[in-house]
């Protein structure tokens, strides 16, 4: 019933012609549903620290407008999300809090999968056509086209991470090496080749995590992006696709790996010492398109999204040992879950104009620590004396589980404002 409410009034402002407030969809987790190939019915969900879901978010922000046709991915970046459209070759770009459509780019974007931004401009990896597969880049102020990478597969993922541009050029595990861009030239500086069947990456800190898998096994591979070389790699003969067409998924939150695939959750450090047969949890038997179609690690939670391509998805929530905690109903096609914690200018006028949006989280910390809106930011943590520790360019987290206990200062500069925080390591 409070959901029925909920969604009224929401429903309600929107006719009356009112501007969503821009906290609407800030503080919870983001659901992307790609909806049924051929049709526009992509979709957002959104769940809030209460457990309330929120379906058909994007429709309900702007008027009634439909998406669009396979919502492939999400890419938030400070005020900003990038909805990549990869059936409908568009990126739609709105405000990260209210989902209120701010501006399409369609110029040069064919066939899109994922996107990022590195000094100054957007890149987005494109399978194109006729073969024709690259990285369109625009200036992310003005949304104008400056150019195309050309790649030599197609590809899926596309990071930023240390400043530097980083691509899986291996759509359905077809490939084996990730492309290197410097994003002053756009130019690639370096392929780092791994094994055949290239599936996956995620990023904790400044190392890059890669998955490789197939009929005889998988392998995980850690790269430093320092060098941009593998620094440890870990393989196992029996984790395998649950067939020839399905893809095991892969994931990270804090310091665990995780892969999925059929019914199963397997974990791993990253350290990268060893790698179990054995699942940390399993899940009952559910879509005919893969148990795990959509699967996430956030907060010490495990996604799992049984996705339907007609009806509704079934989206179920477990703690990392499999105890089910949660359940939810999205729209059709849930692929992704992203977690949207956002302090808008607007909502921060008590807070003095260097912090209004940047903030650190958990404090005390003991693996990973957060950088609320500090995306693409360079960051500088030192101990108490001043010496510098850690540096790079902050995005999704920062490994400081191998500094020891102590306070410690991290600095957070970007071109208009520069914070510095205390924080504990306990």
């Amino acid at each position: 019933m409070k959901q029925f409410y909920s969604n009224m009034l929401k429903a309600t402002f929107v006719a009356a012609g009112f501007v969503l407030t821009s906290a609407q969809y800030s503080n919870g987790y983001i659901v992307s549903n790609e909806g049924n190939y051929g049709s526009p019915t992509s979709e957002i969900s959104y769940i809030d620290a209460n457990n309330n879901i929120t379906n058909n978010v994007y429709s309900l922000a702007n008027s009634g407008e439909a998406l669009g046709d396979i919502l492939q991915s999400i890419y938030f970046n400070g005020d900003k999300s990038y909805l990549v459209l990869n059936n409908s070759n568009k990126v739609v770009v709105t405000n990260r809090s209210s989902f209120v459509k701010s501006a399409v780019i369609t110029s040069n974007v064919s066939q899109p999968r994922y996107t990022t931004i590195a000094n100054g401009k957007i890149y987005t990896s494109n399978w194109g056509t006729s073969s024709t597969p690259y990285v369109s880049v625009h200036n992310a102020a003005t949304l104008a086209y400056v150019t195309s990478i050309p790649l030599s597969a197609d590809p899926e993922e596309i990071i930023t991470v240390n400043g530097k541009v980083y691509v899986n050029k291996s759509s359905y595990r077809a490939g084996n090496s990730i492309e290197v861009i410097d994003p002053a030239t756009d130019a690639i500086t370096k392929t780092i080749t791994l094994t055949d069947g290239l599936q996956s990456l995620t990023v904790i800190g400044n190392d890059i995590f890669a998955l490789c898998t197939g009929s005889t096994g998988s392998t995980v591979y850690k790269i430093s992006t320092s060098t941009d070389a593998v620094t440890a790699s870990v393989s196992n003969a029996s984790v395998v696709p649950p067939s020839a067409y399905d893809a095991l998924k892969f994931t990270s939150d804090g310091n665990q790996l995780f892969i999925a695939g059929s019914t199963s959750v397997y974990a791993l450090n990253t350290d990268l010492a060893s790698f179990s047969s054995t699942p940390v949890f399993t899940t009952p038997a559910g879509s005919p398109y893969g148990n795990f179609y959509g699967f996430a690690a956030i907060d010490g939670k495990i996604f799992q999204a049984n996705s339907d391509f007609v009806a509704n998805s079934t989206l179920n929530v477990y703690s990392q040992t499999g105890t089910l905690l949660n359940s939810f109903t999205t729209t059709i096609g849930a692929n992704n879950v992203y977690k949207n914690v956002y302090s808008s200018g607007v909502l921060a006028v008590a807070e003095n104009k260097q912090s209004k949006a940047v903030s650190i989280y958990p404090n005390p910390v003991s693996d990973i620590l957060y950088v609320k809106n500090a995306d693409a930011s360079q960051y500088k943590i030192s101990d108490i004396s001043g010496r510098i520790l850690k540096s790079g360019v902050y995005q999704n987290g920062i490994v400081v589980s191998d500094l020891q206990k102590g306070t410690y200062l991290i600095q957070i500069s970007d071109k208009n404002n520069q914070k510095t925080e205390k924080f504990i390591i306990k």
